[in-house]
């Protein structure tokens, strides 16, 4: 007989005794592991105006077109990453978005690729939260040049990464979406980045 197959988060050695990584509290700091959430890539010409509806009857959204920039409706988050580039974050399963928006896009010249199995995402949330990021990022970080409608590729000590100020709980808080390979690199950094606000 064959057992049914168990999904693990490539973080799940971080786990702290849970399912998933959660280290810290969000008074001080926190760390935690958001799973297995469905990513899509999208590249399109925005400038057509059937290309822009098409999308909006999918997200609930207008495409973002400054650089750095994101929108987001209920079910997801359009984050810019190039003038005909966009990384769609969506809430809850997300199953057969990325379909779907195939399916309306059917005619234009596009580009639509899942990514969630090949990213993964840690939220960062406390009042400390950007002095920790600032110690392996060379953005600026501070909320005059970083604010809830931005995001931005950059890196994280080694490891490439893509901020974005998540807004959720109290204090400052960041999703850091990282390529599944790096995953384990970024929290063990993340981690040690945070000993002294513990």
């Amino acid at each position: 007989m064959l057992s049914e197959a168990k999904f693990k988060t490539p973080l799940a050695n971080l786990d702290f005794g849970n399912d998933v990584l959660e280290h810290g509290s969000v008074q001080r700091m926190r760390l935690r592991e958001i799973p297995f959430v469905p990513l899509t890539n999208l590249r399109v010409n925005p400038s057509l105006p059937s290309v822009r509806e098409a999308v909006r009857r999918v997200t609930g959204l207008d495409l973002p077109l400054i650089p750095n920039t994101i929108s987001s409706s209920a079910d997801c988050v359009a984050m810019w990453l190039a003038p005909d580039e966009w990384l769609l974050r969506w809430y809850g399963s997300g199953q057969g978005h990325a379909l779907a928006l195939d399916r309306e896009l059917n005619g234009t010249f596009h580009a639509v690729n899942e990514l969630g199995s090949g990213y993964s995402v840690l939220e960062l949330s406390g009042p400390f939260a950007r002095d920790v990021l600032s110690k392996g990022c060379p953005l600026d970080l501070h909320p005059r040049s970083f604010g809830p409608l931005h995001c931005a590729q950059s890196h994280f000590f080694k490891a490439n990464v893509l901020l974005r100020l998540s807004g959720a709980g109290d204090g400052d808080a960041w999703e850091v979406l990282v390529r599944r390979s790096f995953a384990d690199y970024t929290a063990h950094m993340l981690l040690d980045a945070m000993l002294e606000y513990q």
